[in-house]
């Protein structure tokens, strides 16, 4: 069996100081992060939205400094309600 708390050790220091936020993979959604349970009562840092990540690994958050534009994040940490939403598919043009 592998021994994970290296990566979980990593993961947290990472996301450990205030004002880092996370991407997923090369998205441009960013998220807040807390830490959540994982694997051998390990913690890891998750999206404080909780939204899944097909095939989660503590690896495919990229750390930022940038805002947070994620508004279910925005609601959690109890900021004033958005009414905008970041377009799926780039420009969203009519065709």
């Amino acid at each position: 069996m592998t021994d994970i708390a290296p990566l979980a050790s990593a993961a947290r220091a990472v996301f450990g100081d205030p004002g880092v936020h996370a991407v997923v993979r090369a998205g441009r959604t960013v998220h807040a992060v807390s830490l959540g349970a994982w694997v051998e009562d390990e913690e890891v840092p998750e999206l404080l939205c909780r939204t899944g990540i097909a095939g989660w690994s503590p690896t495919v958050l990229q750390p930022t400094r940038a805002d947070v534009t994620c508004a279910r994040c925005l609601r959690r940490l109890g900021g004033p309600p958005t009414s905008w939403q970041l377009s799926l598919f780039g420009d969203d043009q009519d065709g």
